[in-house]
């Protein structure tokens, strides 16, 4: 009997308490079905989440709490365009490189500071450039590759409509 009321006792305070903000687990990843194959300059071929929605786009890579080495996703675009990423609830620091219609690289940014679930809007690390594509790798990974402004990368990928 003293062991039910300490329970009820305990429960009814947790639940008086305010709620810390949402822990990790409970942000959730998506799942993307597309997948492409894409080669680097240095002739390093990986496989990479394509996503080509405006849902699976915004998205993204949020809630992931870690990445493989040689892992990428890459967004497409209906067209070439200036484009700033935001990187709210994205937990694990990236590398986000911007690809023209061309497929040649524009603009790397290298190793930008993951966010936490709860950090304020007007603290999220944003990053832009012009582009068709953009792909996210794990911080690291850019400079692996020696990726610069120029480089041609090889991919197939159905890009939308507009």
């Amino acid at each position: 009997m003293i062991l039910a009321v300490l329970a009820v006792s305990f429960a009814l305070s947790a639940s008086a308490a305010p709620k810390p903000a949402a822990p990790a687990g409970e942000c959730r990843a998506q799942h993307v079905a597309k997948t492409a194959k894409l080669t680097f300059p240095d002739l390093k071929t990986i496989a990479v989440d394509v996503v080509d929605t405006p849902a699976s786009r915004e998205t993204g890579l949020m809630c992931r709490t870690r990445l493989k080495k040689d892992y990428g996703m890459l967004f497409v675009f209906p067209s070439e365009m200036g484009l700033n990423f935001w990187m709210k609830k994205t937990l694990v620091s990236l590398d986000i490189v911007w690809i023209g219609a061309d497929k040649k690289i524009t603009v790397v940014h290298e190793k930008l500071k993951a966010s936490r679930v709860d950090t304020p809007d007007d603290e999220v690390v944003t990053a832009g450039g012009a582009g068709m594509y953009v792909l996210e790798l794990p911080a690291g990974a850019a400079g692996r590759h020696r990726l610069k402004a120029g480089d041609a990368l090889d991919f197939s990928v159905q890009v939308p409509a507009l």
